[in-house]
């Protein structure tokens, strides 16, 4: 028989055991929910964060997006298609978008718009530019046959007359809308429209001082060490061209008188314009000097201001026949001082012996068959015929390159004071006849590139 005793503690020790099994199992059951349940939690927590950086995300794509259509493009558009400078283009609006899907989208959406507004501008501005050459080719011609033709009707005419002053400013007025038309074709990348024989200094400063509207303004230091210095024909209406636009920049902002000087340097030769009238600020004077560097043809659809080209005008010139302008100093007079470098690879020699001898051989070949006239006498009245005329492509007038003539000053060796407007006026009109002896006037397509 068993002992109750040992049987109550066995009894008892197997429900301890028992229960405690129960417990240790109703701890791992606690654990494990307690586990799953953080699990849970955690997967909520991630899902939550996910979807608030997946709404940030769209957030900021959203605010580029806006960014991009309000700011970037409208700035882009202002730079690139109206011209603006100046204008600043926003960047990538969100930082955290950099090399993104969206950030190399909007940079390839920039640069097609680039492109697509470059190549209609340049389709656009080639077509304008070739319509407005072919006008101002026609314009040109009718205007040179109209100038021959009152060169022709001076010629038969005294000096010092009504009439003949009446001439006078008629081919003045022409001259000046010859210079207009040539300005324009310059910017629209032709040649002047003009190509002359080898001119001295002297012809070049006087012919630009006739193309500008107070040509008695000017006053010219004439020296014969600079004043007979020859430059090549092929920039003798380049270097006049751009005188002229300095000369009428000079006379427009200033009331008193413009001095003109030039120098031989050791590098060429320097045309100084000095006038006394408003000098330029920093700004000016730095927009005036990135256009007189700008070598690119003139934008016919963003043209701002007709009436402000004349350093563009210099510009092209300078790039294409290799001399130099400047406008960045201070004259001794107060105002602006601009300069126009020549270099010597520039100079040229004038017409040589055969030449000359060729002419005097014409002209005298002529005196002797024909009776002397008035009418065939050369205005200087030393029985000198006028250089024979042939005609061109066209119908445009040539002249053959006249012998060198030495200067004609006045009686004292000096030029003609410009104080004087009857003195200045008969000296400009012999000086303009012997111009355009040297001119030999061609279309734009027989013209060799420089």
């Amino acid at each position: 028989m068993l002992d109750p005793q040992v049987t109550v503690t066995a009894l008892l020790g197997a429900g301890f055991v028992a229960t405690s099994a129960g417990l240790v199992v109703q701890t791992r059951s606690k654990r494990a929910l307690a586990v799953r349940g953080a699990w849970a939690e955690q997967q909520r927590d991630a899902a939550e964060q996910q979807r608030d950086a997946a709404a940030a995300h769209g957030a900021a794509l959203e605010r580029e997006v806006r960014h991009f259509a309000e700011g970037t493009m409208p700035a882009l558009v202002d730079v690139l298609a109206r011209g603006y400078r100046g204008v600043p283009v926003p960047g990538l609006g969100q930082e955290q978008l950099a090399g993104t899907a969206v950030d190399l989208a909007h940079q390839a959406v920039r640069r097609m718009l680039q492109e697509a507004v470059s190549v209609t501008r340049e389709q656009i501005g080639r077509a304008a530019r070739s319509s407005v050459r072919d006008i101002i080719d026609e314009a040109q011609t009718r205007l040179h046959r109209c100038q021959m033709s009152v060169l022709q009707e001076m010629e038969r005419h005294p000096d010092g007359t009504a009439y003949h002053q009446s001439l006078m400013n008629f081919d003045h007025l022409v001259t000046q809308a010859l210079h207009t038309l040539q300005r324009t074709r310059i910017l629209t990348g032709s040649w002047p429209g003009l190509q002359r024989a080898d001119c001295t200094v002297r012809e070049v400063v006087e012919s630009a001082r006739g193309r500008i509207s107070d040509y008695l303004r000017v006053s010219y230091t004439y020296e014969p060490g600079t004043g007979e210095t020859w430059l090549e024909g092929r920039v003798v209406e380049p270097v006049t061209v751009a005188l002229t636009e300095l000369l009428s920049n000079a006379t427009a902002y200033s009331s008193g008188k413009v001095y003109v000087e030039v120098q031989v340097v050791q590098t060429g030769l320097c045309f100084f314009i000095d006038d006394g009238g408003l000098n330029m600020n920093a700004f000016q004077r730095e927009e005036a000097t990135r256009q007189l560097a700008q070598r690119e043809v003139l934008d016919v659809t963003n043209v701002q201001d007709s009436g402000q080209l004349g350093f563009a005008v210099i510009g092209r010139l300078a790039g294409e026949y290799g001399f130099v302008a400047d406008v960045t100093s201070t004259s001794p007079l107060g105002g602006l001082r601009a300069v126009l470098r020549v270099p010597r690879a520039l100079f040229g020699h004038g017409p040589s012996d055969e030449e000359i001898q060729a002419e005097r051989h014409a002209a005298m070949a002529l005196t002797t068959q024909a009776p002397l006239t008035p009418a065939s006498l050369s205005p200087a009245g030393d029985g000198r015929t006028p250089p024979a005329e042939t005609t061109g492509p066209a119908g445009l007038p040539q002249r053959r390159r006249r012998a060198a003539r030495t200067a004609e000053p006045a009686r004292d060796g000096a030029p003609a004071p410009a104080d004087d407007p009857d003195a200045f006026s008969a000296g400009l009109a012999h000086l303009g006849r012997t111009i355009h002896d040297t001119e030999t006037h061609t279309l734009e397509g027989d013209q060799p590139h420089a």
